[in-house]
């Protein structure tokens, strides 16, 4: 670890985080003796997210923390307002600004778990960096085993597990959003773990929130509104279901999928576009007025599904597809999607795709896509 100033950690060059942090280091110089300054290295902040919680994964990333050396000396479960995200997130909201209703919306499933660590930052240069390394990056996939986010796979970008803080000034800062100055100084000067039951990190019925398994049961759910486009879906529906149920490894479960997802994605498209010809012909036809109301339903069940398929097959169209808040509305009011679970990580994955793929891209891991780049 390096021997660096802790109170340079507060210096910021971004107006905005200038100004936040300048406070708050003005409060720990005032309210903080020299020895709890000194230890602002060896502390740091994770909050396990909701996804995370509801999937029952609590106390097992509260065991990979500490079989990595890392203290869980103060933690809560409970609930966040619109106000502490904001106040949490407070210097990547602008950034992504576009999407941010999302994160009402997926933090409002369930608790969070909040949490200040203590450790020995060993080769790193702060207990944030250890943090963040195990943590591994925002977007799962992009990572590699070892990674916590990776490991246990996260949905997406939002529903990925756990966040961690990125150095000593901001664990600080966002801690605050949940103890009180007091109670974060005085666990970090201590050694002495909280503990809480299995219980209290529990939900009542752990529900699993993987992205692809989740998005096969809505598109299970869509075929069943399919007529003769069905018998061409289902074969590869169940070989992707036959897929997600092995839970593999991300990395081994993308490869699995990406031919299977293709497939699926090629044919929905090309079924849409005989849906469109067979809407084209009635609309036409000399068909009595009454029975084309009733046809006209049913021609617009088997549009709306076979588009849903289409999307939850495919990264790229997925990321391309402009009205998805309509689309995800009519999928509710048929009952295609059938929970708040399913809407939620269909919609989040929507929301984030695109900083998703850039991240894929990035690590030069391929797009699950039927789509010729």
């Amino acid at each position: 670890m390096s021997e660096k100033d802790p109170l340079s950690y507060f210096d910021r060059e971004d107006p905005l985080e200038k100004d936040v942090y300048l406070k708050l280091m003005e409060m720990i110089e005032e309210e903080a003796d020299p020895g709890e300054i000194e230890l602002l290295p060896r502390f740091s902040f994770a909050m396990i997210k909701p996804g995370a919680y509801l999937r029952g994964l609590a106390p097992e990333v509260i065991s990979r923390l500490r079989e990595n050396g890392f203290k869980v000396v103060l933690m809560t479960v409970r609930k966040m307002s619109s106000e502490e995200i904001d106040d949490l997130y407070m210097f990547v909201k602008e950034e992504y600004r576009e999407s941010w209703w999302i994160m009402p919306k997926v933090f409002s499933m369930a608790p969070v778990i909040p949490m200040v660590l203590v450790g020995d930052p060993e080769e790193h240069e702060h207990l944030s960096d250890k943090l963040r390394k195990l943590v591994g990056p925002t977007t799962p996939e992009v990572g590699s085993k070892g990674n916590i986010r990776y490991d246990l796979k996260g949905a997406n970008r939002v529903l990925n597990i756990i966040h961690a803080s990125d150095d000593p000034a901001a664990a600080l800062r966002e801690a605050l959003v949940f103890f009180s100055l007091n109670d974060v100084l005085s666990a970090i000067g201590g050694d002495e773990e909280q503990l809480l039951s299995e219980e209290e990190l529990l939900p009542d019925d752990p529900i699993d929130i993987s992205r692809w398994k989740v998005l096969n049961e809505i598109k299970l759910e869509a075929s069943d509104f399919l007529e003769t486009e069905r018998e061409e879906i289902l074969p590869d529906l169940d070989e992707e279901a036959e897929v997600v149920s092995r839970d593999l490894p991300f990395d081994h479960e993308r490869e699995a999928l990406l031919e299977i997802e293709s497939r699926i994605s090629y044919r929905a498209e090309k079924l849409l576009e005989d849906v469109g010809r067979e809407i084209v012909e009635e609309a036409r036809s000399t068909t009595d007025f009454p029975s084309k109301a009733a046809l006209a339903e049913r021609l617009e069940d088997r549009k709306v599904a076979l588009k849903i398929v289409e999307l939850a097959s495919d990264e790229v169209k997925l990321e391309k597809y402009q009205e998805f808040d309509f689309l995800l509305m009519q999928a509710i009011s048929r009952g295609i999607i059938t929970n708040r679970i399913q809407e939620i990580v269909f919609h989040s994955t929507w929301a984030v795709m695109p900083q998703m793929l850039r991240d894929l891209k990035a690590v030069g891991k391929r797009a699950i896509t039927s789509l010729v780049s």
